[in-house]
């Protein structure tokens, strides 16, 4: 465990941009939407939005305790609501997601997916697939129906021949009652609660007396990591005491599963209404390849790795599922391994692995297209698409380095444009072919690419030259503020970033690292007047007047940066962060924190 730890966590979340400009605003919006439907039950999935499953809804349920027959069986989420959860920031809460990568929820959560409905042995299967960039991995997902099960047959392929850092999970969010309980068959688990502590601990009473097979008797925000990794047939469910529920177990690739309750603390639920509305409620259950989220596996080159995943209702005697942990948990494990035998199940693996993986979805199939970036990665390597998972080429930010991937001119770079560029590609693959045409290159693209893959690398020096080399064929606020982040001195970072933001004054990221140098190097009293010049949509956003609430307190301008935050929303407040308590607590020493302002997760940092 210790060397998965400490193996393949990601410095940066290129060649994927933070995802941050969103708003808090309520308004109807359309997304496109692919449903899968029998008898039994019904599955909505949304490819645009990194095929989310946002709702799974039992159709032939007994209407008793349903207004309509029908039963959700998964937390469908009343607003689609963003916050700084992912590797790229923004992140939404309910339905299932696919989450490759590293360490946090995918760069794919807002991003499209590539997807197909196939007809199969099987039944309509909806294919999702894409290449996800940070790990060069394609992922496919495969969901189709059996009966009241929703089935999800999923591939993780290594296109190199270099072995690499494999992290991957399903998340699951699923309602929460004051009465839900999480049963699965295990004793331990590994716990994290945002201290920063990793600790093996006795379910379902790791600390006295407290149950936390029912969340809502924990008052921290925590993870519970089940030690599961020899059972087979590994299962995890949420029930209700009436007996119903939902369940999910899967073929042995997938070895982890988790646990993750909000608490009944004022942090806890003031971030589940920030994240949907008020009083709704739901946890998450999962299930990954490693024990914990917080290791990386190795997949091998040119190899990859599958399994299978059923999602299904529950409906048990509810004396059952009261009683002690263990005898709860054993029959929910009973009935789960009744209606999804382990050995049907791996066949059922088996038969998709042979007669659909592979499968090409053919032109009329397809339903939605992602990005154009699998086919630029191909081209780099000269190599053809891969069993299952055409990549087309698209007119998107990828097109520039597809050409010069199949061309290596570098002129083909000179079609990026300096106001919205496309972010650099910093893969050895990619730094090696620009390298090669670095000498014939006269524009600015290049060397910026370069001077940003020398920089995440270490590499300070090259990274100010080739930096430098940018700006002298054209000043670019990226490049700029390449060079600020370099920069040792105070001063000469805040006017890089200047400089910067001249060239992109409504770059609000950009305001975000100036303001947050200026109070960082001591010059605080510049913050007013920088923000009183800025763009009504930058100087109005919630962080920017966070860090304005900041600098007036670090002048002893209380009352100032306390009207600031009597009505004060930060959009992209990131998950654990405590800034607005803080600021509270720093201005009103010894009172209690709003419960708007109240974000606070851990023992730590609650009171």
């Amino acid at each position: 465990m210790v060397e998965r730890i400490h193996r393949g966590r990601l410095d940066s979340p290129l060649p994927y941009g933070v995802v941050s400009d969103y708003d808090r605003a309520e308004q109807p919006l359309s997304l496109p939407a692919i449903e899968l439907a029998n008898d039994h039950v019904s599955a909505t999935i949304l490819p645009t939005l990194g095929g989310r499953v946002w709702s799974l809804t039992l159709t032939d349920g007994d209407k008793d305790g349903d207004s309509d027959g029908q039963r959700d069986l998964l937390h469908r989420n009343p607003r689609l609501r963003w916050a700084n959860f992912g590797l790229t920031d923004a992140w939404f809460a309910g339905g299932i997601e696919w989450n490759l990568g590293s360490t946090g929820h995918t760069t794919l959560s807002n991003r499209p997916m590539h997807a197909a409905i196939l007809d199969t042995d099987l039944g309509p299967v909806v294919r999702l697939w894409e290449w996800e960039r940070t790990r060069d991995l394609v992922l496919q997902v495969d969901l189709w129906l059996d009966g009241a099960h929703l089935m999800a047959s999923t591939r993780v392929t290594n296109p190199d021949p270099e072995p690499k850092p494999l992290y991957y999970w399903t998340n699951i969010a699923v309602p929460e009652t004051a009465g839900t309980r999480v049963l699965v068959p295990a004793t331990d688990a590994w716990r994290t609660d945002y201290s920063g502590m990793l600790d093996l601990v006795s379910v379902p009473h790791p600390d006295g007396p407290i149950d936390v097979s029912v969340p809502t008797n924990s008052r921290y925000a925590a993870d519970y990591f089940f030690d599961v990794a020899h059972h087979r047939g590994r299962l995890v469910s949420a029930v209700e005491p009436d007996g119903r529920g939902f369940a999910q177990t899967s073929t042995g690739a997938l070895r982890g599963r988790k646990l993750f309750l909000w608490g009944n603390g004022p942090g806890g639920q003031r971030w589940q209404d920030w994240l949907g509305v008020p009083g709704s409620r739901y946890l998450e259950i999962q299930a990954g390849v490693c024990t914990t989220q917080l290791e990386h596996d190795v997949l091998d080159g040119h190899d990859s790795l599958s399994w299978t995943e059923a999602f299904l209702p529950l409906d048990l005697d509810p004396e059952s599922v009261a009683g002690d942990y263990e005898s709860a948990s054993a029959a929910v494990a009973d009935a789960v391994h009744r209606d999804v035998p382990p050995d049907r199940l791996e066949a059922q693996h088996a038969q998709w692995l042979a007669e659909v993986a592979d499968r090409m979805p053919a032109a009329d199939e397809v339903m939605h297209v992602g990005s154009g970036w699998g086919r630029a990665e191909l081209a780099l390597r000269g190599a053809e698409d891969l069993p299952g998972t055409p990549f087309p080429e698209l007119d998107d930010e990828s097109q520039p380095l597809r050409r010069f991937a199949e061309s290596g001119d570098p002129n083909a770079l000179d079609a990026i444009e300096a106001d919205r560029p496309t972010l650099p590609v910093i893969s050895p693959r990619w730094t090696a072919l620009l390298e090669q045409h670095e000498p014939n290159s006269t524009g600015w693209w290049l060397p910026y690419a370069l001077g940003t893959g020398r920089h995440l690398a270490g590499d300070r020096e090259g990274a100010r030259t080739a930096y430098g080399r940018s700006i002298g064929a054209t000043p670019t606020a990226v490049a700029l503020r390449g060079l600020a982040l370099l920069a040792d001195d105070p001063s000469e970072r805040i006017a890089l970033h200047r400089q910067a933001l001249d060239l992109a004054p409504t770059e609000r990221r950009l305001t975000v690292e100036l303001l947050t140098a200026l109070r960082d190097s001591g010059r605080a009293s510049e913050v007013p007047g920088i923000v009183a010049a800025l763009p009504l949509s930058v100087r109005d956003h919630g962080r920017t007047q966070l860090l304005l609430a900041q600098a007036l307190a670090d002048e002893d301008r209380r009352d100032e940066a306390l009207v600031i935050l009597t009505d004060l929303e930060v959009p992209d407040l990131a998950e654990g962060d405590p800034s607005l308590s803080d600021m509270w607590l720093r201005l009103c020493p010894g009172e209690d924190v709003p419960p708007r302002l109240d974000f606070r997760m851990s023992s730590a940092t609650q009171p």
